[in-house]
């Protein structure tokens, strides 16, 4: 009967320790055993302490820190995702705005077109307009209304992209068929912009952009792992220390023994408790230590790994610089991009009063004869054209607006987004409505 117990342990100094609890219980129809049947059996402690390949916490966790890193870098490519969706969903919400505020200007011009149409007619009925004059009014009444119509198309198809965005199930839902999506903001345009120094933008970037916090988590898991292969080109010294505690106990061999063996010692006579007793009292030691030492000539699989792992963190340390560089240029196209769109935004809204002041002077003039129908006909669409010129460029500064906070690594926090409530899909704060919400007819 044999009886094998064993545990053994490592830990990240590279210390490792087994210790064992070994019994054999022997019966043998010999006489050559002073003891028959008898138990032999023992305790080891066996510790191993590298002192080259393998010493040290930074060689022996390394797959750990690894792993942690791995979990760092999904984080942030969860961030990343989570800012991208988020950028394009104001993007189409903005967009929403614009085409509602758009059906609005086309409704007004609408109505100015069809007041102009029916003075007009009323003058043309006392005599005092020609039927002409009529007929190039009702034009631009049939020409606005088709203008509404396209801006209402376009309100239309928006909203079911919107719908597409927002919902887990896009348009499948058919609760989401008859809901219209009504913006409650008006998109407004900032004085000033107050930009920092393009190089302040650029740090604050690149401490906030998830594409370098990931890249540099890379890494560092990568230089971890060249660590652990340069060690592995080592030489094997190991310091070993063993404990071994024996113990021999039985019964005299009910055969016989033959002449010349001799009686068994008092103290080996026994049961099992007896083993475990001279096991403990330490009756039978045997102390052993030692150093190993494994030299390889030729080690050659090693130091390709080595030369593999180290092309690994040079590739990532290119990497991570043109990441950086990246995110340089972007931050500088962003503060372009945001210049330029309050530049031609300034510039529509410049030419939009220009032109409301000329519809404003020839419909006076029109009034007192002095100019054309059809002069205030071109006039009221001019003024139309440039109102929705004025529309897009607050659209487009919306979208400079969104990509230099993305640029910038701020979309979470301007938009007060928390990442766990994004992980859990679930948020927790209360929605808020603004104050003095319009009524919408339904």
């Amino acid at each position: 009967r044999i009886f094998n117990y064993g545990y053994s342990e490592s830990f990240t100094t590279g210390t490792s320790f087994t210790a064992q609890f070994f019994s054999e219980r022997t019966e043998i129809n010999s006489q050559a055993y002073v003891l028959n049947p008898f138990t032999s059996g023992y305790i080891d402690l066996t510790i191993t302490q590298p002192l080259l390949q393998g010493w040290g916490r930074p060689v022996n966790n390394r797959y750990i820190r690894v792993a942690k890193n791995n979990e760092k870098v999904s984080d942030y490519n969860f961030q990343l995702q989570v800012i991208t969706t988020v950028s394009a969903v104001l993007n189409l919400y903005w967009d929403l705005v614009s085409f509602d505020q758009d059906l609005s200007i086309k409704q007004q011009a609408l109505d100015a077109a069809q007041q102009l149409y029916d003075d007009n007619k009323h003058q043309a009925e006392l005599g005092t307009l020609p039927e002409i004059e009529v007929t190039r009014a009702q034009a631009q009444v049939s020409q606005s209304k088709e203008d509404l119509l396209i801006a209402q198309t376009n309100v239309a198809q928006q909203e079911t992209v919107l719908k597409n965005a927002l919902s887990r199930t896009g348009i499948a839902s058919a609760s989401l068929d008859d809901v219209h999506v009504i913006p409650l903001d008006h998109i407004v345009i900032p004085e000033k912009e107050n930009l920092p120094a393009v190089s302040q933008l650029t740090e604050e970037a690149l401490a906030h952009r998830p594409e370098v916090e990931y890249t540099k988590v890379n890494l560092d898991s990568d230089k971890i792992l060249l660590a652990g292969t340069k060690n592995a080109l080592l030489p094997t010294l190991n310091a070993v220390v063993d404990l071994n505690n024996g113990g021999l106990t039985g019964d005299p061999n009910v055969l016989g023994i033959l002449p010349g063996l001799g009686i068994p010692a008092p103290t080996t006579v026994g049961g099992y408790g007896n083993l475990i007793s001279q096991i403990f009292r330490r009756d039978y030691p045997n102390y052993t230590a030692s150093v190993q030492l494994n030299i390889p000539f030729r080690n050659r699989a090693p130091q390709a790994d080595y030369v593999a792992d180290e092309l690994t963190v040079r590739t990532g340390e290119l990497g991570l610089q043109r990441v950086m560089n990246q995110v340089r240029v972007d931050v500088r196209n962003a503060v372009v991009s945001l210049q330029q769109a309050r530049a031609r935004y300034e510039t529509a809204v410049a030419t939009r009063v220009l032109q409301q002041q000329t519809l404003q002077a020839e419909q006076m003039r029109f009034k007192f004869g002095e100019s054309s129908i059809a002069t205030v006909v071109q006039a009221q669409r001019d003024l139309a054209t440039d109102q929705t010129a004025e529309v897009e460029s607050m659209a487009n500064y919306t979208h400079a607006k969104t990509a230099f906070d993305q640029a910038l690594g701020r979309t979470l926090e301007v938009n007060h987004i928390s990442l766990e409530e994004a992980k859990t899909g679930r948020v927790a704060r209360p929605s808020t409505l603004p104050e003095n919400l319009p009524q919408v007819k339904q």
